[in-house]
């Protein structure tokens, strides 16, 4: 999955400034996750067009790159994300980000960036009923 990662001033509006430029260049929103570190906020998202998404966050003056993220599907228990990091870990994988986009019927999704040099690593220790 191909994310969009904005970094923007923690500020009031960024949000609907983002989403409302995304919206007059008609683009969907199929993903959201937002986070605060200090006086800077991480907005990752994923839309049905990357592109035209990166144009007009750049043309609106936002610094946006992509990620390619790893899809996971674990189920929704204490322990489940904990076991594929050991993987990780014990391979000398680093995880970069790891964001939740989705919990229902049992199980969540979860986003897991990589170094793209480790990404076919993380992918093999990725069990067929965890792929999305």
């Amino acid at each position: 999955m191909e994310r969009i990662v904005i970094m923007a001033r923690d500020e009031v509006g960024v949000l609907a400034d983002i989403t409302n430029t995304l919206a007059q260049a008609s683009v969907n929103l199929e993903s959201i996750n937002t986070q605060v570190d200090g006086e800077h906020g991480t907005i990752i998202i994923s839309t049905d067009d990357t592109d035209r998404a990166l144009t007009a966050l750049a043309d609106a003056g936002y610094s946006a790159v992509t990620d390619d993220a790893l899809l996971v599907r674990l189920k929704d228990e204490a322990g489940a994300l904990a076991r594929v990091a050991q993987r990780f870990s014990e391979a000398g994988i680093n995880i970069r980000s790891a964001h939740i986009l989705d919990r229902k019927d049992g199980f969540a999704t979860i986003a897991l960036s990589t170094s793209p040099e480790d990404r076919p690593r993380a992918e093999s220790l990725i069990s067929p009923e965890e792929r999305v």
